[in-house]
C-alpha cells in the first residue's frame, strides 16, 4: 500500500549558493556537451561526499563547472542535468523550464487534458506533470527531483493559471512509479490540494469523448494522454465502418473503446484483468451515455480470453502494459509480443483492422515491427500497413536522448487472400 510521506530524500535550499561537485569522466563530459542529461554511476571519477540519498550537484571535469543537476548515490543513472554550466538560481531555473513548456504547449490546450512537461524532453529529468482541467498531477520518478516538490508544488498552480487561464481545483503529487525503485526510493503521494474524491473520480475530456480517471490511485498519473493521436487515428477508421465490432484488449479505463463508440462503432468488448479499471470504465460509459447493449465488459486475462474467444472483429486493439522492464528480458518479451498479436490477429476479420501497440522503450520500432510480422506470418495471413504512430506531440522526444522515444503504434489491415 502506497503511504502519504514526505519523500526521504532531503531537501536542499533552493538559494544555496554552493553546490557539492560531483567529478565525471571525459566520455560523460563529452555526452553532456552533446545533449545527453544521464551521467552513469561508472562515469563518476569522484564527489563531494553527502549524507543524503539525493542532492543537487555540479558535474565538474577538471575542477570545471560542466552542468548542474541532481546526483543520487544509489542509482545506476547517478546524475541527472538540469541545466549546462555553473548552478543556477533554482527557483528561477524550475519556473523558467515550466514557462517555456507550457508555452509549446498553449495552442494545444483548449479545455482538454494534456500533458505540461515530459521528464527530459522538457529539460526537467525524472518530472511529469498532466492537465486534467480543472486539476493537475505532478509525478516525481527520481529521488533528485523529489528534491524540486516544495518549489513546483509553489509556482505550478499560479503558471498554470497565468499561462492557460484555468484556475486549479486540485493538485496531486504521485511518486509511485515503479521506476522509483530503480532509484532506491520510497514510494509515496499526497493531495495537495482539492477534493480527494472527485479527483479519484475525475473526468477527463478527450475530443469529445469523456474518460473517468482516478487521478490520486490510478495508473501512470491517471490516464494514457499519450495514445491521443493514435486513438484519433482508431476513430477515423471507424467512421469508415458504421456499427463496427470492436475488441478492446487491456482497456483500462476504455479510452480507445469509447473513442470507438462515439465514432459510430455498434459494438465495444472491453477486457482487462483489474477489477479497478472495470469500475472507472463503467463511469466512462455512463458519462458518455452509451446504451447497455453496445459495450461489454469483460474482467479476465487477456491472453487466456483470446484463448477461448471466437468472435470475430472489424477493429481488435491491444495495448498491453510494458512486457519489456530491462533489456535482459528483452528475448522472453519479444515472444509475448509475438503470442498476444498472433491471438489477436485471430480474432480480425478479413478487410478488419488490429491496431496494435508497444510503450517498452527498449523494444525498438524496427524489431516490434519484425515480430509483427513473424506473428502474421505464423497465421499465414498477409497485411497491410496503414498506421504507424508514436506518442501524441506534447510527449515530444529530445533529439540528442532517443530514450524519450518510447511508444509504438502499428494498424494492421487484414488483407483478403483471394
Amino acid at each position: 500500500m502506497l503511504r502519504e510521506q514526505k519523500p526521504m530524500a532531503e531537501p536542499v535550499e533552493p538559494s544555496s549558493a554552493v553546490w557539492p561537485a560531483v567529478e565525471i569522466s571525459p566520455r560523460a563530459a563529452k555526452k553532456i556537451a552533446s545533449g545527453v542529461l544521464w551521467v552513469y554511476s561508472n562515469e563518476v571519477e569522484s564527489r563531494d561526499e553527502q549524507p543524503a540519498t539525493a542532492y543537487l550537484c555540479r558535474f565538474t571535469r577538471n575542477g570545471r563547472a560542466v552542468a548542474a543537476g541532481y546526483f543520487n548515490k544509489h542509482s545506476l543513472i547517478a546524475g541527472r542535468v538540469l541545466t549546462f554550466g555553473d548552478a543556477p538560481d533554482l527557483d528561477r531555473l524550475v519556473t523558467r523550464r515550466l514557462r517555456e513548456a507550457f508555452a509549446r504547449r498553449a495552442t494545444g490546450v483548449a479545455g482538454d487534458a494534456a500533458r505540461l512537461v515530459f521528464s527530459e524532453a522538457d529539460l526537467l529529468p525524472g518530472l511529469v506533470l498532466d492537465f486534467y482541467p480543472p486539476d493537475a498531477v505532478l509525478q516525481s520518478g527520481t529521488a533528485g527531483m523529489d528534491l524540486l516538490l516544495p518549489v513546483l508544488e509553489g509556482c505550478v498552480p499560479h503558471l498554470i493559471e497565468e499561462v492557460f487561464g484555468h484556475k486549479l481545483q486540485g493538485l496531486v503529487v504521485r511518486c509511485d512509479a515503479g521506476v522509483r525503485r530503480l532509484e532506491v526510493v520510497d514510494m509515496f503521494s499526497r493531495v495537495c490540494f482539492g477534493d480527494r474524491e472527485r479527483l479519484a473520480l475525475a473526468t477527463v475530456a478527450e475530443h469529445g469523448v469523456r474518460v473517468v480517471a482516478d487521478l490520486v490511485g490510478g495508473q501512470k498519473t491517471g490516464f494514457f494522454l499519450d495514445q491521443r493521436d493514435n486513438r484519433l487515428f482508431l476513430g477515423s477508421r471507424v467512421r469508415q465502418m458504421p456499427g463496427a465490432r470492436v475488441l478492446d484488449l487491456f482497456c483500462y479505463s476504455g479510452g480507445w473503446g469509447l473513442r470507438a463508440l462515439r465514432e459510430g462503432a455498434g459494438h465495444v468488448t472491453f477486457v482487462d484483468q483489474n477489477r479497478e479499471a472495470l469500475h472507472l470504465l463503467e463511469k466512462g460509459l455512463a458519462a458518455n451515455a452509451v446504451p447497455p447493449e453496445a459495450a461489454e465488459p469483460v474482467r479476465a486475462d487477456v491472453f487466456e480470453f483470446l484463448a477461448r474467444d471466437q468472435a470475430l472483429y472489424d477493429v481488435v486493439v491491444a495495448d498491453p502494459p510494458a512486457f519489456v522492464k530491462s533489456r535482459k528480458n528483452l528475448a522472453q518479451a519479444i515472444k509475448a509480443y509475438q503470442k498476444l498479436n498472433r491471438l489477436a490477429w485471430r480474432r480480425v476479420r478479413p478487410g478488419g483492422l488490429l491496431i496494435t501497440c508497444s510503450c517498452s522503450h527498449h523494444l525498438a520500432e524496427g524489431d516490434f515491427l519484425n515480430l509483427l510480422a513473424a506473428a502474421v506470418a505464423r497465421e499465414e495471413g498477409l497485411a497491410q500497413i496503414v498506421h504507424r504512430g508514436g506518442q501524441a506531440a506534447d510527449h515530444p522526444v529530445l533529439l540528442s536522448m532517443p530514450e524519450t522515444a518510447y511508444l509504438k503504434c502499428v494498424g494492421l489491415l487484414k488483407m483478403k487472400p483471394e
